[in-house]
């Protein structure tokens, strides 16, 4: 037993005025004398007195104030729980690339599968499950149901995402099955150490690992180099510790271009050279060799073609002028850039550009299909309401730093740029930098990308004057700057990116998607004709709607998953996820139970006794007791 809260145990000083009242009134003795010798005197017997007079009455309202002093301090006895008949558990899963790969006749995913299946078929009658699975972030599939069909309906309809399993997917995971009782674990790889405690105490968690070591092939980089000029590189790496025996294919628009057979020695890489293609388009390389996984196995790139486009750069800064021309010619040398001062630039003879690149400058409404916004100018000294497509411009900075790089990875230490401009960016544009001001507090964006009614359309929102680009110290914003070029000068109806990326098409209405798999799905295009795709898959994605086809290659690689080399250790006796976690368990298994309730009832019926008895007192007449 014990006590909820023991500052009401000043209750209990009441007990000491009972005792104070009795010695008041009790000390002396009582003698009792004949009503007919009211007048005469007579000499007192002889009595002995006491310090504390006690009978029944007194004990009677001992009990009765204990009882209530102790419930109001919240007595409580620790009692064993019910044994209940149903409990809730959280089936989840692993859906990384490496969950894909094949284990005797299926995958490794599912071999989790069938132990899942297992666990569901032997619950209690009103046992619960929940369905969930994480890769680069964790989705609820099925949220607690009892209905056991459903949660093995759930369960089958589980696929590997060609992405990598992060350890923040998999503590969300764990958060989200917070409040069952057990929670199953499959995955092909022991989390680190200090995983089980995003599950929080109380939860028990066992690890179900599954897979064995096999080799496996991977395409870690294609580069299609510049078509009629320098070749392109392969690289494939082997993830066994044998040598293994690997045969490539590379193709050009589905036109064979390289087909040879490696020897790869244990944990190496092998760079194979190829070309220089003869004209652009899509290259594909792919390992024919059979091995455990086939995500890593197909890789896309794009060779632009030698088109003459027109490119346009508009800077009041010559050096500005130069080095951005420098920059889109490094991307593209068959580019015919013209390099202009805005204030000689003809808007009304200028033909139409595959890009136009503004540096502090206004866009007077250039026909262009893309657009690259550099330092923006505020549209200040205008009277007239600025065009749809002028950014709003909130701020200055006399210095920026860059403190996350196009990737979203943190830089190592801040990188400090030049003047920039903060910048009320829309909704429809991604950020994909961010940067203080030097000596100021707040984030805001350094560059982004997405597409407008009048095409793609790039912003830097730091000034590239002074030769910034050229600075070798500097070099973070040179790269920035040139994948930007590539971003904007990339068709729009054909794309290769990253599996797990947000990717926006042109399309009209409603489209509909083709996964590599087969499958298809629809979504309707938003205000500026565009439709948002995310491939967990690698291949290729179709996406067509009324009078426009787009198509996007997905690329997977990841060394993490891809090594498949690693022995799972053996099983672990099932057991609470951490001491701390089974103190917890052993604490839920017993209920805190308050005794008030009878302990007020126990001195409702002292009262109650002690009125009969002085009720009983009364009626015999014997008032002075009253």
């Amino acid at each position: 037993m014990g006590l909820l809260n023991p500052r009401h145990l000043f209750y209990l000083a009441s007990l000491a005025v009972l005792i104070a009242i009795y010695l008041r009134a009790r000390a002396k003795p009582t003698l009792e004398v004949s009503s007919l010798m009211l007048f005469d005197e007579i000499a007192a017997p002889v009595a002995s007195s006491r310090v504390l007079r006690t009978d029944l009455l007194f004990w009677l309202e001992m009990a009765a104030l204990s009882a209530l002093s102790m419930a109001l301090a919240g007595l409580y006895v620790r009692r064993a729980a019910p044994a209940v008949h149903y409990q809730t558990r959280a089936l989840v899963f692993d859906l990384g690339a490496a969950m894909g790969a094949r284990e005797g006749r299926g995958t490794r995913l599912d071999q989790a599968r069938r132990q899942a299946l297992a666990i569901i078929s032997a619950a209690a009658p009103g046992d619960s499950f929940s369905v969930i699975g994480y890769a680069l972030e964790a989705t609820v599939y099925r949220a607690p149901t009892s209905h056991l069909a459903a949660v093995r309906r759930a369960v089958n309809e589980l696929k590997p995402e060609a992405l990598p399993a992060r350890a923040a997917a998999l503590r969300a995971a764990l958060m989200r099955a917070r409040g069952a009782a057990e929670i199953e674990v499959f995955a092909d790889r022991a989390p680190a150490r200090g995983w089980l405690s995003a599950a929080g105490a109380g939860a028990r968690v066992r690890l179900h690992q599954v897979g064995a070591p096999a080799a496996n092939l991977a395409i870690v980089a294609l580069e299609p180099g510049t078509v009629g000029a320098t070749p392109g590189r392969m690289v494939v790496r082997n993830f066994s510790d044998r040598p293994q025996l690997c045969e490539l294919a590379l193709d050009l628009d589905a036109r064979s271009v390289l087909r040879t057979t490696i020897v790869l020695e244990p944990r190496g890489q092998e760079v194979l050279p190829f070309g220089p293609l003869k004209r652009g388009g899509v290259v594909h390389a792919r390992i024919v060799t059979p091995d455990a996984l086939d995500a890593d196995n197909n890789r896309w790139a794009l060779a632009p073609n030698d088109k003459p486009d027109r490119v346009l750069v508009i800077s009041p800064s010559p050096e500005a002028r130069d080095d951005l021309a420098r920059v889109a010619l490094a991307v593209n040398q068959s580019l015919i850039v013209t390099a202009v001062d805005p204030v000689k630039f003809d808007l009304a003879s200028a033909p139409r550009y595959r890009l136009a690149v503004l540096d502090d400058a206004y866009d007077p409404g250039i026909k262009a299909a893309a657009r690259l916004i550099i330092y923006p100018p505020p549209w200040l000294e205008h009277s007239t309401p600025p065009p749809s497509w002028q950014l709003p411009v909130v701020g200055t900075v006399r210095m920026a730093e860059m403190q996350a790089r196009a990737d979203g990875e943190q830089l190592s230490q801040p990188l400090v740029l030049s003047p920039a401009r903060i910048l009320a960016l829309p909704q429809w544009i991604d950020v994909l930098a961010y940067g203080t001001g030097v000596g100021s507090g707040g984030s805001f964006p350094l560059a982004g990308f997405g597409y407008d009614a009048r095409g793609a359309m790039g912003v830097i929102a730091f000034s590239v004057n002074d030769h910034m680009l050229l600075d070798p110290d500097k070099l973070e914003a040179l790269v920035l700057t040139v994948e930007m070029v590539k971003r904007l000068l990339a068709p729009q109806d054909l794309r290769i990116v990253p599996t797990g990326s947000s990717v926006s098409v042109p399309a009209t209405g409603v489209a509909k998607i083709v996964a590599p798999d087969g499958s298809a799905s629809a979504a309707r295009a938003d205000e500026m004709g565009r439709v948002r795709v995310r491939p967990l898959e690698a291949g290729r994605y179709e996406i067509s709607s009324a009078g426009a086809t787009a198509v996007i290659y997905a690329n997977y690689y990841d060394a993490g998953e891809s090594d498949l080399s690693a022995a799972p250790p053996a099983p672990a006796p099932s057991a609470p996820a951490t001491p701390a976690a089974a103190l917890a368990v052993a604490a839920a298994a017993a209920r805190v139970k308050p005794i008030a309730p009878w302990l007020i009832a126990f001195a409702l019926g002292a009262m109650l006794l002690e009125a009969a008895l002085l009720t009983r007192t009364a009626m015999r007449w014997r008032a002075r007791d009253v």
